[in-house]
This record gives C-alpha cells, structure tokens and sequence, in this order.
C-alpha cells in the first residue's frame, strides 16, 4: 500500500516543475520577439553598408546592374520568347504611340520585311543603313540542320546613342510564328551558334523611330564538328544516313566514310573513350564527353583495323583514337569508317561534318 505523503510530496513535487515550465513557456515570446527585431536591425544595417558600397565602389555597382541586365535578357528571351523589339514596343505603349499610324507602321515592319528577306547562304556579307525618316526592318534569312554551326559579327558604323535591336529568331519547318534565340549585340565580336533544332533562322534588325543607323553583318554557316578521318572530306562518304540495310530490315544510323586501312581517326571532342571489340561494328569506339559522360552526346567510331587508346582513356580533340578497317560486318567492303552520333536516338552526323564556317572578307 502506498504512502500518502510521498503521494503528496509528488503532487507538490510536479506542480513546482509545471510551474517552472509554465515560466519559461511564458518568457519564450519575449526571446522570439527580442531576436525578431534583432534579426531586422541586422538586415537593414546589412542593406545599408551594401547601399553604401554600390555608391562608393563602381566595380560593385556595375557587375550588379550587369547581373540584373543578364537576369532580365534570360527571363525576357530565353523563358517567354520575347525579342529587343517586344520591350520597345511596350515602350510606345507606354507612351501612348502604340495605336499610332507611325507606330502601327513601325510595329509592321518585321511583318513587311518577312515578305521578300535576304536569304544569306553560306556566307553573306553587307554594309547596309537605316535612314532616320525611314521605318523600316532588314532580315536576313538561312535555313539550318541539326548540327550546323551559324557564325555572325554584326558591328555598328556609327557612333551615335540610338537603339539598334537585333535578334536571332528561329521557325520549324511546320511552323509560321518565329521564336526568339537569343538578342544580338552590334559590338563587332564574333558570335556562333550550334543548330540544335532544324528549321528557318534569321537575323532581324531594326533601329528605333527616328535613327539613323549604320551597320555591318557578316555571317556564315557550316559544321560543328571536325572530321573524324584524317585527311578525309565530305566527298569521301559513300553511305548516307538512313540508307536501308539488310534488305530493308533496318536503316543506316550514321556515315560510312572511305579512306585507306591504317588511315588516323580522330576524337571530334574532348571526352573519354570506350573500346570493344564484336557484333556489327567490329573493333569499335564509343566517344563521350560530359560529366562521366552524361548530358552529352555519343560518337561511335566502327569498323576500326587498330586502337590507338584503351578503354577509359580521356583523349583531346583531335586525337588520334584509331585506324580505318573493315573489322565486324564490313569484312567484306572496302576499309571505311562508320561514324554514328547518338542524343536521344540516332541522328544525321553529315550536317555536323560540313566543313568549318569561315566569315567572308569585308
């Protein structure tokens, strides 16, 4: 049987301890309220001292306004699609020049310009000039494969303050509405761009109401990749991609590329290799780059005679990785190699193969 007075030393006992919990309970909102504030003072003394350096330090205050333009241009062209030319017309919006005839006309002129556009090929070169009681825009249009390389330098002529806006704009082939690659600076430095997406791609330009602007734009299209036979061109490929293989069962993944057996093979990027040997491709190369590989496309070098590195290798572009053979399924045909890129399935690698895009002379 139990003593009462311990029972009751107990209760006695616990109502101390409740009671102290209660007391701290009860000075918990004070701290939280104390640090709160504390917390605040901090953030605005902090706010402050960083105030004081963008005042003081131009350095500071330029890379921060250079990090809010390069936040702005990413969310304005790359997220919403939008071009230099969608901010000037909010700008006449906000004017209140939108609805008028010389702003409907300035509007327009993209429009009017895409009806007849300068189609640049494989180089192009003009000095050209936007006359200040004209509204007008100039487009310059390529088509482009997947895995061609476009090269631009666009340089101003004038030294005057005016806005030229200039974009790179890209329409599918089944497409009519043009999208926003990327805005164009006129600063004179060459610029280039991988065709990830088959389609049209044009250059626009346009100078605000009332410019006067002189330019100057190069461009040239070409490959992205160096060849990967040496000594080798374009000529030297006898089978295309897509070519129907044992009577139709299957189709070409790549190009056969002919050359001497023993002739070099090189890397088309930096990136480890992976060599074996069996099954169709004989003594063949798988080429990756990225981290461990991934992220990356695959290049896959068939039919090899020799392997000038072993599996795992980190080799450079330009490399020498292999030899031209006939090993695999090819035994029985002239010694070439099989070239094959891989991202996401099979694609073309002949667009990626064309020779390199040199700028035409001014």
């Amino acid at each position: 049987m139990n003593d009462p007075s311990e029972a009751s030393d107990n209760e006695q006992s616990f109502k101390s301890d409740q009671s102290q919990i209660n007391q701290v309970a009860d000075a918990k909102p004070v701290n939280t309220t104390s640090r709160r504030l504390l917390r605040g003072w901090l953030l605005f003394a902090l706010l402050i001292v960083l105030l004081v350096l963008l005042t003081v330090r131009d350095d500071l205050r330029q890379n921060a306004i250079e990090s809010v333009e390069n936040t702005v241009n990413y969310i304005a062209f790359e997220l919403f699609g939008w071009s230099p030319r969608n901010l000037f017309i909010w700008r006449l919006r906000l004017a209140g020049l939108l609805d008028s005839p010389l702003g409907q006309r300035w509007i327009h002129a993209v429009d009017r310009a895409s009806d007849k556009p300068i189609q640049a090929g494989n180089q192009y070169h003009t000095n050209d000039t936007f006359e200040e009681d004209k509204v007008e825009a100039h487009i310059y249009q390529v088509t482009l494969q997947r895995g061609e390389k476009l090269v631009w330098q666009l340089a101003r002529l004038d030294t005057a303050d005016s806005r030229l806006y200039a974009s790179l704009e890209r329409r599918k082939k089944k497409d009519k509405e043009w999208t926003t690659v990327t805005d164009l600076d006129a600063n004179g430095d060459t610029k280039s761009r991988v065709i990830s997406i088959a389609g049209d791609y044009r250059i626009v330009l346009q100078p605000e109401l009332f410019a006067k602007v002189d330019y100057s734009l190069a461009m040239a299209t070409g490959g992205s990749l160096l060849f990967p036979v040496d000594g080798a061109k374009q000529r030297d490929i006898g089978s295309i991609f897509g070519d129907p293989r044992d009577g139709g069962a299957r189709k070409h993944h790549g190009v056969d590329i002919f050359a001497k057996k023993g002739t070099p093979i090189t890397a088309v990027i930096d990136g480890v290799a992976r060599t074996d040997t069996g099954g169709l491709g004989g003594k063949h190369i798988w080429l990756s780059g990225g981290m461990f590989g991934l992220g990356s496309a695959r290049y896959y070098y068939a039919h090899l005679d020799e392997f000038a590195v072993e599996s795992g290798d980190k080799v450079k572009k330009g490399e020498v990785i292999g030899y031209v053979g006939n090993t695999g399924n090819a035994r029985t045909t002239p010694p070439h190699l099989h070239f094959g890129i891989y991202a996401g399935g099979p694609v073309d690698p002949e667009p990626f193969l064309k020779p390199e895009p040199e700028l035409p002379a001014s």
